[in-house]
C-alpha cells in the first residue's frame, strides 16, 4: 500500500527539505502541476470525472491517456452522483441511476481499454451538495458489481453522508463492497458554512477514524487498498487557502506510520 499526499506548494518544499515523505504526490489532471511534482515523487492523478450526472463530452480522453500512461496512476477515476430530482424512495429512480452509473463506467472502461477503474462515493448534503440517492452504499455496491468496478472509498465523504442519513460510519461502510477496495481517502473534518465539510486537517475524531479504517485493513475485513491519499492541501482556490505548513508537519509523518 502506497501513501500519498496532495501536492501543494508547502508540500513541495517541506519534500525538498526532507522534513515530511510520502510514497507519491496527488494531482488533479493539470500538466503544469504534474509537472512541478514529477520530479519530487511518483505521482498519482486524481480525474474530474462524474458519472450519472451529465454526459463526457467535455472530457479530453487523449489528455486523460496520455497522464495514464505517464505517471504512476494505477487506475482511472470517476465520481458517482445523480441529479437532484431522483429520489432514493422511487424503484424507478434507483433502477435508471444503477443503469446510467453502469453505462457511464463501461463506456470509460471503453474509453482507456486494460486500464482498470475506480468509483468514489460522493457526500450527501441535504439541499446543498449531491443527494441522498446517489449516496446509497447499496446502490454503489450493486452498480460496483454489475460494471465490475473497483472502489474508491472516501472515508470523509462516507462519514458526512452517514451523518446527515443518520447513521453510523461503521454500518455505511459495512454495505459497501469492501472486497472492492483500490484506493482510499482521507481528510478531516469541521463545520464550514453551516456544513460539515472535508479537506482540513486531522482533529482527534479524525484520527479515531483513520485508525478504524486501517484495522479493518489490517484484520482483513477490507481489502488493502493500492493506495490511501491524505487529501488535505492543494492548488486553486478550492484548496489553497486551507493548506498550512504545520499541519502537514505534524501530521503527514503520523499518517505516513498508519498506511505507508
Amino acid at each position: 500500500m502506497r501513501f500519498a499526499v496532495n501536492f501543494s506548494v508547502p508540500m513541495a518544499r517541506l519534500l525538498s527539505e526532507g522534513a515530511v515523505d510520502c510514497d507519491s504526490l496527488k494531482c488533479p489532471e493539470w500538466e503544469g502541476v504534474v509537472a512541478a511534482a514529477r520530479p519530487l515523487r511518483p505521482v498519482h492523478v486524481h480525474f474530474d470525472i462524474v458519472v450519472g450526472n451529465g454526459g463526457f463530452d467535455h472530457l479530453d480522453f487523449a489528455l486523460i491517456r496520455r497522464l495514464l500512461a505517464s505517471t504512476d496512476t494505477t487506475h482511472l477515476n470517476c465520481h458517482l452522483m445523480s441529479s437532484s430530482d431522483t429520489k432514493l424512495s422511487s424503484p424507478a429512480d434507483k433502477k435508471r441511476l444503477v443503469e446510467s452509473w453502469v453505462a457511464g463506467m463501461e463506456y470509460l472502461k471503453a474509453q482507456v481499454p486494460g486500464c482498470p477503474l475506480v468509483a468514489e462515493n460522493l457526500p450527501f448534503i441535504p439541499g446543498y451538495y449531491s443527494s441522498e440517492i446517489a449516496a446509497s452504499p447499496d446502490l454503489i455496491t450493486q452498480a460496483l458489481k454489475e460494471a465490475d468496478a473497483g472502489l474508491l472509498f472516501d472515508l470523509s465523504h462516507a462519514r458526512i453522508s452517514s451523518h446527515y442519513l443518520g447513521s453510523s460510519i461503521k454500518d455505511y461502510a459495512a454495505r459497501l463492497p469492501m472486497d472492492r477496495l483500490a484506493e482510499l481517502h482521507i481528510t478531516g473534518l469541521r463545520y464550514y458554512r453551516g456544513y460539515l465539510s472535508d479537506h482540513f486537517e486531522m482533529s482527534p475524531e479524525d484520527w479515531d477514524a483513520a485508525r478504524w479504517a486501517r484495522a479493518q485493513i489490517k484484520t482483513g475485513i477490507w481489502r488493502e487498498p493500492d493506495i490511501t491519499a491524505f487529501e488535505y492541501g492543494g492548488v486553486g482556490e478550492v484548496f489553497g487557502w486551507r493548506t498550512h505548513d504545520w499541519v502537514l508537519r505534524e501530521q503527514v509523518p503520523r499518517l505516513s506510520e498508519l498506511f505507508g
